[in-house]
């Protein structure tokens, strides 16, 4: 750099440039260093430019002040240090808004208490398969051992989540619903890659597992299904489409542990869409259902926020 001598030297207009072009790239590197990163998306995820509208990868760097596009059903995820947002549908964002709204949750704190809990949440005790009491019956009395490899995937599984081992339960999960006959089979696998993307942190992955999937009620894991999907729209700040599902789940089962997360999740969503008399409602009737639960304590805790 030229020292104050030679600087000295510089013409006058000259200097003028040499600062500007100083302070662009002072600019452009703190805008950088505010910037996003886009650890994953589906869809199509654009960009607003100069000149018009361009196309995202993952990788990309995303300024705060940027204004990004979503469309064909996309999602997006986006990150920085220890923030994360996450979009699930289409529409035309302000990072400025969604900086600022980062964090702010109205699940803050809740998510990872819940996930915890949903292996315990059923409607009833779950049930044999059809497939396994019919080897069973055809067993009789015979010396023959049946080993259904769709229960031999779930235990598996099962450990690789207790030990988070995520990646792992991905992989075992994708080739079992690729080499599953069984569409009842097929759908509980989908949702407990919904589960395994959860734990792992990757929301969008995790969302987009769940919307491939229907369970019936009488599904064993039914009520799990429910409350992760609920959790997931919470999260992501889609109050009114939680509240879409966790409402018919309260009326068809007024009872029970899951019924209580689900109240706690109403209560949250209510809460994050401004209505503070009907959050406390769902709230208060979630904690009368077992006021000496983990859940009750869960719910005592937002109700003193509130």
């Amino acid at each position: 750099m030229a020292n104050w001598r030679e600087w000295w030297y510089i013409p006058r207009m000259s200097r003028r440039i040499f600062l500007v072009a100083i302070l662009a790239g002072v600019l452009a590197m703190g805008a950088f260093a505010q910037a996003f990163t886009v650890s994953y998306l589906d869809g199509t995820v654009e960009m607003q430019t100069t000149r018009g509208w361009k196309a995202i990868s993952i990788g990309d760097q995303v300024p705060t002040d940027a204004t990004i596009r979503i469309s064909q059903t996309g999602s997006l995820e986006l990150l920085k240090a220890r923030t994360k947002i996450t979009l699930l549908k289409d529409g035309v964002y302000s990072m400025a808004s969604l900086s600022a709204a980062a964090g702010k949750g109205a699940s803050e704190g809740v998510g990872s208490t819940i996930a915890q809990k949903l292996q315990t949440l059923v409607t009833e005790k779950p049930k044999s398969s059809a497939a396994g009491g019919v080897r069973g019956a055809e067993q009789g009395t015979a010396s023959v051992t049946w080993v259904d490899e769709n229960d031999e995937t779930r235990t598996k599984v099962q450990s690789l989540l207790e030990k988070n081992r995520y990646t792992e339960a991905v992989s075992v999960l994708n080739n079992a619903i690729k080499d599953s006959s069984s569409d009842a089979d097929t759908a509980e696998f989908t949702y407990l890659l919904g589960v395994a993307y959860y734990d792992a942190g990757q929301t969008a992955k995790a969302y987009r597992a769940l919307t491939r999937v229907t369970p019936q009620p009488d599904a064993a894991w039914y009520a799990r299904y429910v409350i992760l999907k609920a959790q997931v729209l919470v999260d992501t700040q889609n109050y009114r489409d939680a509240l879409g599902i966790l409402t018919p789940f309260i009326s068809a089962h007024p009872t029970g542990e899951a019924t209580q997360v689900a109240y706690l999740l109403s209560g949250l969503s209510q809460k994050g869409l401004g209505d503070k008399a009907a959050a406390r409602a769902a709230l208060d009737s979630g904690f009368q259902l077992d006021p000496g639960s983990d859940t009750a304590k869960l719910i005592d805790q937002q109700r003193s926020s509130l």
